[in-house]
């Protein structure tokens, strides 16, 4: 079946902080894709990327901020995959580059995008399909160990 999801929302290079925030907010999304005029993909901006530009030492004011868009603070060293790539691969992508999400790409047109939620999802959809998983205990060990 399809891990990814497809239709990802997108902005703009030119789509300011303020924004940003109402739709991280309102969709309650953890990653957009930055697009530019014609729809090729150039960025992606995080949810964490947006917070850690709210820090009051990056713009100590409120005039700096307004005039913030997603061309400042987007990601540009992108890894991207295709529909026909493993999910194997996928994730060990993510593991090794510390990401949450890769837009997926046919040639140059973006198509969707796979995240640590679909992953999650799948694996959800995954162990209800094994008998035993249910039943499976997370620890099977002494709840921690001190050490003195």
């Amino acid at each position: 079946g399809q891990v990814m999801t497809g239709r990802p929302s997108c902005i703009t290079l030119d789509t300011p902080l303020l924004k940003l925030l109402k739709l991280f907010h309102a969709k309650q999304f953890r990653h957009l894709l930055v697009v530019d005029e014609e729809g090729a993909l150039v960025g992606v901006i995080s949810d964490r990327d947006v917070m850690r530009c709210l820090g009051p030492e990056r713009y100590p004011n409120a005039t700096v901020l307004g005039r913030i868009t997603a061309r400042d603070i987007m990601s540009t060293d992108l890894i991207t995959v295709t529909p026909g790539t493993s999910l194997d691969r996928a994730v060990t992508l993510m593991i090794d580059h510390g990401i949450s999400c890769l837009p997926v790409q046919i040639d140059s047109t973006l198509v969707g995008i796979l995240t640590n939620t679909d992953l999650n999802v799948m694996l959800q959809v995954l162990l209800q399909s094994i008998p035993w998983s249910s039943s499976a205990e997370l620890v099977k060990t002494e709840p921690f160990h001190r050490h003195n």
